[in-house]
């Protein structure tokens, strides 16, 4: 996590020093995030209707955030650094299972994370394309991608020869599936079928 952590440090006017000036950035954000989840362009979020949701008053917005731009970059930061987080979480709760489980775990998550509620997603990487931070998305998943080799290192039903190429070309393609759900209002398949057919194909690429 050290390679991408406090990624939105970069967007704010000033760094919280304090745990109570972190909560007012996080509350700042997870407002923004909230607003975006409901629908709208970018164009849409205004600077008083987040200070508003954020329970904190506009001049406390400034003292963090220059504009709406700031506040989106910042915010399209921080989820990239949550979803990682997240997912070396959900990594690490699958050394147990056998490996249909936990690469199933990994898909639903993926789902959970991109499908369930595609106007975030699309909100970030609409910003993130604005702002240049797709370079970092990449880095995030080539991170993921280096976790994801180091667990299948000690696993026992893992039999494919390279496995930091097999890690990374299942991120990518896991990641290529979910980017492409985020802007299809009607996908060409069923949930359930793309789920069964991304465990089955990552489970016989993982033991080829």
């Amino acid at each position: 996590m050290s390679r991408i952590s406090s990624l939105y440090d970069a967007y704010l006017r000033k760094a919280p020093r304090q745990s109570r000036s972190r909560s007012v950035v996080e509350a700042i954000l997870g407002a923004a995030s909230e607003r975006l989840s409901r629908g709208g362009e970018e164009e849409d979020v205004t600077l008083q209707e987040v200070a508003d949701r954020a329970g904190v008053g506009i001049g406390s917005l400034y003292d963090y955030f220059r504009d709406r731009r700031s506040i989106l970059s910042a915010l399209a930061a921080k989820v990239t650094e949550d979803n990682l987080r997240a997912f070396e979480e959900v990594l690490a709760s699958t050394r147990e299972l056998p490996l249909e489980d936990g690469v199933g775990k990994i898909v639903d998550f993926c789902f959970a994370t991109y499908t369930a509620n595609k106007r975030v997603p699309r909100a970030v990487l609409k910003i993130a394309h604005s702002i240049g931070l797709m370079p970092t998305l990449a880095e995030s998943q080539t991170v993921f991608a280096e976790s994801l080799a180091a667990e299948l290192r000690e696993r026992r039903d893992v039999a494919a020869r390279d496995l930091d190429l097999t890690a990374w070309t299942v991120t990518q393609a896991m990641m290529g599936v979910m980017n492409t759900l985020v802007w299809q209002d009607t996908p060409p398949h069923a949930e359930a079928e793309l789920r069964r057919e991304l465990v089955a194909l990552f489970c016989k690429h993982l033991r080829a």
